[in-house]
């Protein structure tokens, strides 16, 4: 028996969908759109305006000191200046941070149109727990999915990996601190959490999913993503992939032009031209279900120096199980007639 083949992932076919009924799921979230108010709707679209509010002004905020210096707004470099020192003091989460969690797991959710977290396994938390790394896909415009998983009171233990300048900024740092385990996706930072036996999350996909984000079109952005897969082989660490139903679908994206746009990714350049509600184009568009589907662990062997061909072994593996996931429940989350035609195109 080859160990790279076979040892450590049972074999799937997927091409055998399996009924609703016979899966080994355990939900962790369910919302139901016809018992939500309207407040509780209103609540949940101030939830997640607010983080979108608060990654775009933190994307800016060297902007904004910049610009309060210049023109001697120091009443606003104070408050920078202050919010910086309080989000790089090494503090731990108390009861004004439970009460924002809180404010966030019970009301984001109730924006959608319905809002499920579901488990492959069959039990939550698992009675062994093994180091595991989640890599979740899409990435979509302003990572909705990612942002109901951080604050899901079962993933509060998974340290969150963002992008290295996002939570470098002062804002965007403090209320990731407060709401839930957050850190950089920086290479050393990543090796140091895996080193120490942590559980991250990353979204592989990057800039360049949030490029090629659709409404009408699933696609992930993992041909070229090979880092996380050597990281955990190097660690001998888990990997979940989760795919985000619904995800593309909350705000619209300019489509084209992929060959100009990926290229600027390659800089940490975004290239999204994105919109949701037409009165405030922030805020997601209504009425879309969001399913989220947590896959079960992909056990990878500790190879401490892998080779460019284990890498690739491992690669495909988690690829193949990506898609399996997404075939395996995309009526699940789209209905059967919408789900029997909808694919997914793996760039």
């Amino acid at each position: 028996q080859d160990p790279l083949t076979e040892e450590y992932l049972e074999p799937i076919d997927s091409n055998k969908m399996v009924s609703p009924a016979k899966k080994n799921t355990v939900p962790v979230l369910e919302s139901n759109p016809a018992t939500t108010t309207k407040f509780e709707a209103f609540l949940g679209a101030i939830t997640v305006s607010s983080f979108i509010v608060i990654w775009l002004s933190s994307a800016a905020s060297p902007l904004i000191l910049f610009i309060s210096l210049r023109e001697g707004y120091y009443k606003i470099t104070a408050f920078i200046i202050l919010i910086t020192i309080i989000a790089y003091l090494p503090w731990k989460p108390g009861p004004i941070s439970r009460c924002v969690q809180r404010f966030i797991d019970s009301n984001h959710p109730q924006y959608y149109n319905g809002v499920s977290i579901v488990f492959e396994g069959g039990e939550v938390p698992p009675s062994e727990h093994r180091q595991t790394f989640f890599a979740v896909h899409p990435h979509g415009a302003f990572c909705i999915g990612w942002a109901l998983l951080f604050t899901c009171p079962t993933m509060h233990r998974v340290r969150f990996c963002f992008a290295p300048s996002l939570f470098a900024s002062p804002f965007f740092r403090l209320f990731s601190r407060a709401v839930g385990k957050p850190g950089s996706a920086a290479r050393p930072s990543m090796n140091a959490y895996l080193k120490n036996g942590e559980d991250c999350a990353l979204p592989p996909g990057g800039f360049e999913e949030a490029t090629l984000t659709s409404t009408s079109q699933d696609r992930v952005f993992i041909k070229k993503r090979y880092g996380f897969v050597r990281l955990c082989l190097k660690y001998g660490v888990a990997i979940r992939p989760v795919y985000v139903f619904g995800e593309g679908r909350l705000f619209s994206n300019v489509q084209g032009f992929w060959r100009n746009r990926l290229a600027l990714n390659r800089f940490g350049i975004p290239t999204i031209i994105v919109w949701g509600r037409w009165f405030f184009p922030l805020l997601p568009k209504k009425g879309v279900k969001i399913y989220i589907v947590v896959g079960k662990p992909i056990i990878l062997p500790k190879i401490e120096n892998p080779t460019k061909e284990e890498v690739a072994v491992w690669h495909n593996k988690y690829i193949a199980e990506l898609k399996r996931i997404y075939d395996e429940y995309k009526e699940d989350a789209y209905g059967a007639d919408e789900g029997k035609v909808a694919k997914v195109e793996v760039w």
